[in-house]
């Protein structure tokens, strides 16, 4: 077997995923999530959008300054005055990248910047060359709505970059219109146009739900960095969750050969840290992090998972910080039962237990607790004497 690949996590969490409605945090908000995002293990943490408002610059600047291993980077349109603004936001901190926004489809560059083809590639090689001139180093260009572009101009853009010295090629899924497959050749495509010396970093969004199947396939493809959100937040319907691309990582590590940094015992803790700071609204059956994604209550599943828990667990879940739960209620079997009855401390015989599973079955409670099934063993029992 080869060794495992390294792939780095970019996180934009604080950036696209909080730019969508409802999701705007405080510079304090943002200084504490940027804590837990490096101590998860992400290697890039986009900060924000230093030219968007000063609470937004004054964020990124916090950040900077707080983050003792993971690089910052900071977004700006391509444009000198927002170059400036990153520049400015990170010039007292550490080594930082700036990702720069580029127009290339033709529905954004007619419909929303009103420029043309030839202007766009002018504007873009004058932002990189001017980023670079200031002497930064590490510039990753990010050609908005690139999966819809003419793949012809698309190429046109990123050579022109590349040439005015980009290290880093973000290849953005803006609608979520690609399907998996799709930007799997898109990865090809644009690692044959630049060689193995500048990144590629891939960018999904969950429009048709499939930024995880779509940055999967990127990363398939040889993509050297996927960019995620904890939870999947981001604009519309969300960004690549990191919790699922991490999980189809590590559980088919023999298909994808990549290694990440990410400590996946932290994700829960890291996602509910989130969930807290803005009060999100989580699906119960979300991968990961919902509240039903490691919990059953149904008597077939659980009488296996008592006996061997692969039978119904794909994922192991200490591995993401969580337990398995095994709830009970009229869906559950006699097996499971029994098995709670014993660590509440009841012997039971079979037809005592039997007697149990009926009389919660004849009730009209739709979630046995252990105080329920306490009280109505006792109540058995007391029959019994």
């Amino acid at each position: 077997m080869s060794e495992l690949r390294k792939l780095s996590i970019f996180d934009t969490t604080l950036r696209d995923g909080e730019q969508a409605p409802g999701n705007a945090m405080t510079v304090d908000q943002k200084l504490l999530m940027a804590t837990e995002l490096e101590e998860l293990g992400v290697n890039l943490i986009e900060a924000g959008f230093p030219a968007a408002s000063k609470e937004d610059f004054e964020a990124v600047r916090a950040v900077s300054k707080a983050l003792k291993r993971a690089k910052v980077c900071a977004f700006a349109r391509a444009t000198r005055e927002d170059i400036d603004a990153v520049c400015a936001a990170l010039r007292d901190g550490p080594p930082f990248q700036i990702e720069i926004l580029s127009a290339v489809s033709d529905i954004h560059l007619q419909h929303k910047r009103c420029i043309s083809r030839e202007e766009a590639l002018a504007e873009a090689k004058k932002a990189v060359e001017y980023a670079v001139a200031l002497g930064l180093e590490d510039v990753s260009v990010a050609p908005e709505d690139a999966t819809r572009a003419d793949p012809d101009f698309l190429r046109r853009m990123v050579d022109t970059v590349v040439e005015a010295g980009a290290t880093t090629i973000g290849v953005p899924d803006t609608v979520g219109a690609f399907l998996p497959h799709q930007f799997r050749q898109i990865i090809l495509d644009v690692r044959s146009w630049v060689g193995e010396e500048i990144r590629i970093s891939v960018h999904a969004h969950n429009d048709l739900g499939l930024a995880v199947a779509g940055t999967l396939a990127g990363i398939e493809a040889g993509a050297d960095e996927c960019q995620v959100t904890l939870c999947g937040i981001g604009e519309r319907a969300g960004n690549a969750a990191l919790e699922e691309v991490i999980a189809a990582l590590v559980s088919h590590e023999e298909w994808y050969r990549r290694s990440t940094s990410i400590r996946t015992e932290r994700i829960s803790s890291s996602c509910q840290k989130l969930i807290g700071v803005l009060g999100l609204a989580t699906a119960k059956a979300k991968p990961i992090i919902g509240a039903n994604a490691f919990a059953t209550a149904a008597g077939i599943h659980q009488s296996g998972i008592l006996r061997e828990p692969r039978t119904y667990e794909f994922l192991d879940p200490a591995m993401f910080g969580r337990k398995r739960e095994i709830l009970l209620s009229r869906h559950s079997g006699r097996a499971a039962l029994r098995k709670r009855l014993e660590v509440l401390g009841f012997n039971l015989t079979e037809l005592q237990v039997l007697r149990v599973y009926d009389a919660l079955n004849a009730s009209s409670i739709r979630a046995w607790s252990d105080d329920v099934i306490m009280n109505t063993a006792g109540g058995v029992l007391a029959e019994v004497a």
